[in-house]
């Protein structure tokens, strides 16, 4: 019984380079044409759309319908809080709202010409300029122009709490 073992286990091993040297032999060539290499047909700008294609193309025409929509009434609101600050002279929130009006209106749906399609350096791009619109240490970032803001309110709503009697968690700021 072991010889038996012994000799499947030898003809098993055995047999990968045997099997290496076919599949070797049926490989194809690669062009470095990844067009030829993958066996895809080149587009040419006569085919028509498939039925995919104008889905998707509606679909990403309705996203960027919505988001101008939704960005637009935040501006409108935004300004709003902005011209009511700047009429009550409010030195401590006229930062943040001039800074949230500054980051919507540099969203890409209100560019003047907003991109159809976002690419990945356009996201990159997109990204980091959000990320320091937000978290930068740039006097125009939400971080440095709404610390006051953001202050001021958790002192308001603790002393609010505290006059309730409830105990709000500050980290022991109040």
């Amino acid at each position: 019984m072991r010889w038996l073992v012994r000799i499947l286990l030898a003809a098993f091993v055995l047999s990968f380079p045997l099997a290496g040297a076919q599949a070797q032999a049926q490989r194809p060539k690669l062009t470095g044409d990844l067009v030829k290499d993958l066996g895809m047909k080149p587009a040419t700008s006569g085919e028509a759309e498939t039925s995919t294609d104008k889905a998707v193309g509606s679909f990403g025409q309705e996203v960027r319908k919505i988001t101008k929509q939704l960005v637009d009434k935040a501006i409108l609101d935004v300004q709003a809080a902005l011209d009511d600050a700047t009429k009550h002279n409010d030195a401590i929130s006229i930062p943040c709202w001039q800074a949230n009006l500054d980051l919507l209106k540099g969203l890409p749906s209100q560019w003047e010409n907003p991109p159809q399609d976002i690419g990945i350096a356009l996201g990159i791009q997109i990204q980091r300029d959000l990320l320091n619109s937000i978290t930068g240490t740039d006097v125009k970032s939400l971080k440095v122009a709404c610390a006051a803001l953001w202050g001021d309110q958790l002192k308001i709503v603790a002393n609010v709490g505290a006059l309730l009697g409830v105990r709000i968690a500050t980290g022991g700021l109040f």
